[in-house]
């Protein structure tokens, strides 16, 4: 199965088998992503794209490249819809999604690094293209093993990191916090809520269950502190998180802390004192 990651940098510089370049029908260089990948990766990117494509490329389709200079093996150059230019079709948007990962796999390549694809100077809508992004490689069969979605702003990391955290929820350890959270609530507070449960268990996947129900309270309040950049118990009114809002709603982004408070946290206590009985000392873990 593919683990898919966010990750915040520049896509010129990840150590992977194959990056994705945002590139335009002549297939000659340009600016954003398609310029920084010709700069860095030199002449030679150039050159391979004249010699295997003399008549440019469609939109929507994709195509390799030696990757030069860069620390990747391929380029995978893929032609996304202009927005702005009026070109709204999203199916060639996914079309570039597909069809890269289809020449991956052509080429055998195991790892592989795109740009968020037409969310720069082509102006597709961010949440939208983030949205047919994840979904996209979520779709696609491919053999693939690791996928990252880079991101060179931090605003626009943390947008893709919300999204690709619900698709590919990262596997969490045995007698770790994370654990606890494996189950989702059959009811929820608000719709950024679910977000947050998200992005808590991918914080503490790794993270030992502690000796006492204190403790566990203490840690995912820090955690999720440190996820919304405020504290989860500062207030009574909802929370709006920006990276928890794919636009679908009033209440879309919203973190309701009474929820928390009384439902969330207390469902992940219960499961912890679960936890601590199965394992025939309930009396270690008491507060």
């Amino acid at each position: 199965m593919v683990t898919v990651t966010a990750v915040h940098g520049d896509i010129t510089e990840q150590r992977v088998d194959a990056v994705v370049n945002a590139a335009n029908r002549q297939m000659r260089g340009g600016g954003g992503v398609d310029g920084a990948i010709h700069r860095a990766g030199g002449r030679a990117i150039l050159d391979d794209c004249i010699a295997r494509f003399p008549r440019g490329l469609s939109t929507g389709d994709a195509g390799w490249t030696t990757a030069g200079a860069l620390p990747a093996t391929w380029v995978i150059h893929t032609v996304g819809p202009n927005h702005a230019g009026g070109e709204r079709d999203r199916t060639l948007l996914e079309s570039c999604y597909r069809r890269s990962l289809e020449v991956a796999d052509e080429l055998g390549a195991e790892s592989l690094a795109f740009p968020l694809i037409s969310a720069g100077i082509y102006a597709w809508p961010l949440n939208d293209a983030i949205d047919a992004a994840v979904d996209t490689v979520h779709r696609t069969p491919s053999r693939v093993e690791e996928v990252r979605l880079v991101s060179f702003t931090a605003e626009t990391h943390r947008r893709v990191h919300a999204q690709v955290l619900r698709r590919f929820p990262p596997p969490t350890e045995p007698d770790t916090i994370g654990r606890l959270f494996d189950r989702s609530p059959s009811q929820w507070g608000l719709r950024g809520d679910p977000y947050l449960w998200r992005a808590l268990r991918a914080e503490l996947a790794t993270t030992p269950l502690p000796p006492n129900s204190w403790e566990l309270q203490d840690t995912i309040h820090a955690a999720a502190t440190g996820i919304l950049g405020t504290p989860l118990t500062s207030a009574d009114e909802p929370i709006h998180v920006s990276e928890f809002d794919p636009g679908h709603g009033m209440s879309a982004g919203a973190i309701l802390p009474s929820w928390w408070k009384h439902t969330g946290i207390r469902i992940l206590i219960d499961r912890y004192e679960a936890t601590a009985t199965e394992e025939g000392d309930p009396a270690a873990r008491e507060p």
